[in-house]
C-alpha cells in the first residue's frame, strides 16, 4: 500500500513569501537605480583643457585690445594711442592701389608693453634670424597699426612714423625694427625689417621730447612702409655657459591645449615655449640658448570649461634644466594680468 503525501502550504507563510518577494524587488530596484547613477556619473567626463577656446581668448585680446582713430587722408595728422604710443601720418601717406585717399579713414592701433599683454595675446618676443635660427628678443614696444576706409584695406604710399612712448637710454640703445604678420592674428614670428628694401636692417632713433607732466622724455621712434605688426627689438645674445631647457606639465596637457611661457626676470622679454615632444611629453624652445644661472619665471596658461587656469613658477636655470609645472589654479583674466604685471 503506497501512502500519499500532500504538501500544504500555510495561507499565513503565503502571504509572508508574497511581502518578502517585493521587498526583494525593491532592494533589487534600488540598487539598479543607484549603481546606473554611478555608472552614469562615471561616465561623464571632467572638463578638459581646450586649446580652441585658448586660443580663441588670444584672438578676443587682440580684437579688443584695438584703439580706433580717424585721420583725414589729404591732410595727415598724428593720433596717441592710451600707452602713448604716437603714430604721425604725412599727407596723402595712405592709399587705395597706389593712390592717396580723400576724406576721412579709419587707423587702428595695439600697443603691448608689458609681458602680461604679451601673454594674453600670445605675442612673445622671439624672433628668426635671416639664417632660420629662432632666439629670443628684449622688446621696447611691440604695435599693431592698420587703416581702413569703409572697411576697405588700405596700404601706406609714403612712411609713416611710430614713436614709442617714453622710455629709459638703456630700452632704446641698439634697437632695431622687427616685422611680423600684416594680418591681426598672424603667427609669424618677428624677423628684421628692411623697410627701405635697401638690403640692411633698420634701426630706430633715439628722439628726445617732452613728456606730458613737462618732464624731458627719451622715445624711440622709427619709419615704417606697411601695416601690420611692428616690435621694437634687439637680440638677446645670452652669455655664459648656455643650455638646453625642458618643462613638464600635469598629465592632461600638451602642445595643442595649453601655451608655455618663458618670462626673463629684470628685463623685457618673453618667449613661448612652442615645441612639443610627443614622446618625451615635454616643452622646449628651438635655440637652446639659455644661460646656466638665469632668473626666470615659467607661466602656463590653458582654458577649461571657459575660465583661465593657470601656474607661475620661479626658477634659477640649471644645466639641462627641467622645470615640473604644477598645481594649475582657476583665476581671472583680470587677477592674472596683474600677477603677470608684478613678475620681476
Amino acid at each position: 500500500m503506497h501512502t500519499k503525501t500532500l504538501n500544504y502550504t500555510n495561507p499565513n507563510n503565503s502571504k509572508n513569501v508574497f511581502n518578502n518577494t517585493k521587498i526583494i524587488l525593491g532592494i533589487l530596484l534600488v540598487s539598479l537605480f543607484f549603481f546606473t547613477s554611478c555608472d552614469s556619473d562615471e561616465n561623464q567626463e571632467d572638463p578638459k583643457p581646450d586649446g580652441i577656446a585658448l586660443n580663441q581668448r588670444f584672438k578676443d585680446n587682440r580684437a579688443n585690445a584695438i584703439e580706433t582713430f580717424t585721420i583725414n587722408g589729404s591732410t595727415g595728422g598724428t593720433i596717441t594711442g592710451s600707452q602713448g604710443t604716437s603714430v604721425i601720418f604725412p599727407a596723402n601717406s595712405v592709399g587705395l592701389n597706389g593712390n592717396p585717399v580723400t576724406g576721412d579713414f579709419t587707423v587702428e592701433l595695439i600697443e603691448i608693453y608689458g609681458k602680461s599683454a604679451m601673454v594674453l595675446q600670445d605675442k612673445s618676443t622671439k624672433g628668426k634670424k635671416n639664417n632660420g635660427d629662432e632666439e629670443a628678443l628684449l622688446s621696447a614696444g611691440e604695435f599693431f597699426i592698420n587703416a581702413k576706409q569703409n572697411g576697405t584695406q588700405l596700404e601706406v604710399l609714403t612712411p609713416i612714423t611710430v614713436q614709442s612712448r617714453g622710455v629709459a637710454p638703456g630700452e632704446f640703445e641698439a634697437m632695431q625694427i622687427f616685422r611680423a604678420s600684416d594680418d591681426l592674428d598672424g603667427d609669424a614670428l618677428w624677423k628684421e625689417a628692411d623697410e627701405d628694401q635697401n638690403g640692411e636692417n633698420d634701426n630706430a632713433q633715439g628722439r628726445e621730447g617732452q613728456g606730458p607732466n613737462g618732464t624731458y622724455v627719451l622715445y624711440s621712434a622709427f619709419d615704417m612702409s606697411s601695416f601690420g605688426w611692428t616690435n621694437l627689438d634687439k637680440w638677446y645674445n645670452f652669455s655664459g655657459q648656455l643650455t638646453d631647457l625642458f618643462v613638464d606639465v600635469p598629465d592632461g596637457y600638451d602642445g595643442e591645449n595649453a601655451a608655455v611661457y618663458l618670462s626673463y626676470d629684470g628685463e623685457n622679454g618673453l618667449a613661448r615655449m612652442d615645441i612639443y615632444d610627443e614622446t618625451l611629453e615635454l616643452f622646449s624652445e628651438h635655440y637652446g640658448r639659455i644661460p646656466v644661472g638665469k632668473e626666470v619665471h615659467f607661466i602656463m596658461i590653458t582654458e577649461i570649461a571657459g575660465q583661465i587656469y593657470y601656474a607661475i613658477q620661479a626658477a634659477t636655470i640649471g644645466e639641462n634644466h627641467i622645470e615640473v609645472m604644477t598645481n594649475l589654479q582657476p583665476i581671472s583674466q583680470t587677477d592674472l594680468t596683474t600677477l603677470i604685471d608684478n613678475l620681476p
